[in-house]
């Protein structure tokens, strides 16, 4: 548990420093329950947060983006609109009046082993003394990694929220068993490409790594994501929170990739390369098999997060769904129907068409 909570604590306090994540408005606390160090985000709304404290960005601002992957017009307007319309209903039950527990503000949050045995009753009761107003919300569950404190939960009154679709692996036979998986990892042993651990004294690496992951995940993707900043890749590459390696090809860097260890679970929330570059030159492909060369050989768990779900399937990654579990019943009628209403869409319309277009 030592090494656990000394990971929690160092992601807590460089999370207290401003402007580590150039989106995200929040305040910092932590809590100490059966020995374990917990850190917590408390916000209320404020324009333009990031979705890892911002339920209405999420639902509203991401979910938009999103849909633009959904091939059928007729379908993809009815869910743009039924974002709209849910906005101001969700604006007036203060949504982002939130309270996120374990929230390290990455896309995937880690959550230890710890918690199959914590007493998520007396947690729960401590947080809601501290902010008795907030809804209570714990991130990036799924019944592959947390099916025991998925239900755990659901027994004491928590809710299910679908957030997303992510990939899974943690079996060596089922990615080397994958034709594409094999052609991957042969990229890496060519030698006019090497991988090299960034340097976090060296600030032009570090801008460098922020430009090419903005490339990626902001300008592609979604404005929406997380905003990652220089300096906080070059403290969290120092503290060792974050493992942070440059693509490189004659001398310059093409991609960068990082990724966040926590017991035996690996996540990836640090991809980006050069998107201007033709797609013949693999980038992307290289990135990501390093991260599944890396996880496999250590035996751990990766955790690929959403996103290009078809190449994480041709490379044995598994579908799960991701929940997010609220507590809402300290707070008034209203707001509780809300967050009634935002589960059962989750589950009954969201989930299917995440299953449906493998998103």
């Amino acid at each position: 548990m030592e090494q656990v909570n000394h990971w929690q604590r160092r992601q807590l306090a460089l999370l207290q420093q401003p402007g580590m994540i150039a989106n995200l408005q929040t305040s910092m606390t932590g809590y100490q329950q059966d020995g374990l160090c917990i850190p917590a985000t408390v916000n209320d709304y404020v324009p333009g947060n990031c979705y890892v404290v911002s339920p209405l960005a999420l639902i509203v601002d991401y979910a938009r983006d999103e849909m633009i992957k959904i091939d059928n017009g007729v379908l993809r307007a009815l869910c743009n609109g039924l974002t709209l319309v849910l906005k101001w209903p969700l604006l007036l039950a203060h949504v982002d009046r939130l309270q996120v527990l374990n929230n390290q503000c990455l896309s995937t949050n880690l959550t230890s082993s710890h918690w199959q045995s914590l007493d998520t009753d007396a947690l729960r009761q401590q947080a809601l003394r501290r902010y008795p107003q907030h809804t209570l919300m714990i991130r990036s569950l799924n019944d592959r990694q947390n099916p025991e404190l998925l239900a755990k939960l659901s027994r004491q009154g928590w809710l299910p929220v679908v957030s997303r679709q992510v990939y899974c692996q943690d079996d060596p036979l089922r990615w080397w068993g994958k034709i594409n998986a094999r052609r991957d990892d042969k990229l890496l042993h060519q030698k006019e490409w090497q991988f090299k651990r960034l340097s976090a004294d060296a600030p032009e690496q570090m801008q460098c790594a922020e430009r090419l992951y903005n490339q990626l995940y902001l300008e592609k993707y979604s404005r929406q994501n997380v905003q990652f900043t220089a300096g906080y890749f070059a403290q969290a590459s120092q503290l060792g929170l974050l493992q942070l390696y440059g693509l490189f090809h004659q001398q310059q860097i093409m991609g960068v990739v990082g990724m966040v260890q926590l017991e035996q679970t690996v996540t990836v929330p640090i991809v980006g390369y050069r998107t201007e570059l033709p797609a013949s030159l693999a980038l992307y492909r290289r990135l990501i098999a390093f991260a599944l060369r890396y996880s496999m050989d250590r035996k751990l768990l990766l955790n690929l997060s959403s996103g290009a779900p078809d190449f994480k399937r041709v490379r044995g990654c598994q579908p799960v769904i991701e929940y997010s579990m609220v507590y809402v019943r300290h707070l008034n009628r209203y707001q509780r129907g809300i967050w009634a209403v935002i589960s059962w869409l989750s589950r009954k319309l969201y989930q299917p068409l995440l299953k449906r277009y493998q998103l």
